[in-house]
């Protein structure tokens, strides 16, 4: 982050301030203009800003799990058309994804996903459900982008003892008044008689794999108290018409 501050200090002062999370950045070209590319990683979440480069002057584009110009890049997908209706997925569904989250810790690699697994969140949880379940619950590999489909899609943030195992935790990325701060998305365990018992299973960034690296307690603590992002709870969507695959 130091070489950042002093080669782009505009830049970063729109980036995640956070002690434990490791910056690097790059210049590259996307149709004929010059962006900076950053990202962050932590050993649970990651996120990457873009920024338009003029000169020694930048300028934020966007800013995401995975951030985009206004064209697709890698491993973006577009967003879910609307159309039909849309509610939560079945009991027996949500029971499926309960089973699948604990199978496939450490086991899950997120290797193949953005940036082999550092910024692979979002694509985590949909890949894992997609497998499960044969039907994109997303198209996008962004919490930012992700959280309002939810919104549109189910309405207000659920109770969290609404949500069975296998629904969704999500703290999506934002600007807040200590700069932007990277978000995460993970699938929850059973419910439990506390925040602290009521475990969460998500991708750790620093090691491209799936993993119970969490409880809602601890959501919280960090994501919540310390960085200061929103927390909100899903079930799993479903629309009853459009595009699945």
């Amino acid at each position: 982050m130091d070489d950042l501050r002093r080669t782009y200090p505009d830049a970063a002062r729109h980036l995640d301030q956070g002690a434990d999370i490791t910056t690097t950045y790059r210049i590259e070209q996307i149709a004929n203009t010059t962006y900076l590319r950053v990202k962050q990683v932590s050993e649970f979440e990651g996120g990457e800003a873009l920024f338009r480069v003029t000169g020694q002057t930048v300028v934020p584009v966007h800013a995401d799990t995975v951030a985009r110009t206004s064209g697709p890049l890698p491993h973006i997908m577009t967003p879910m058309a609307g159309g039909g209706t849309c509610g939560p997925s079945s009991v027996a569904e949500h029971q499926t994804i309960a089973r699948l989250i604990v199978e496939q810790v450490d086991r899950f690699s997120t290797a193949d996903g953005p940036d082999q697994g550092n910024l692979a969140c979002v694509w985590a949880v949909r890949h894992l459900v997609h497998d499960a379940l044969g039907r994109w619950i997303t198209r996008v590999d962004g919490t930012a982008d992700f959280d309002p489909e939810l919104k549109a899609c189910l309405g207000a943030s659920h109770q969290l003892d609404a949500v069975p195992a296998g629904g969704l935790i999500i703290s999506p990325t934002e600007d807040t008044a200590d700069g932007r701060n990277v978000g995460h998305v993970g699938l929850l365990g059973p419910p439990a008689a506390t925040e602290a018992a009521r475990l969460v299973y998500s991708n750790s960034s620093a090691q491209a794999v799936w993993k119970q690296n969490f409880t809602v307690a601890k959501w919280r603590q960090r994501y919540v108290e310390r960085k200061h992002l929103q927390m909100h709870f899903y079930p799993l969507p479903l629309r009853s018409t459009g595009p699945h695959s």
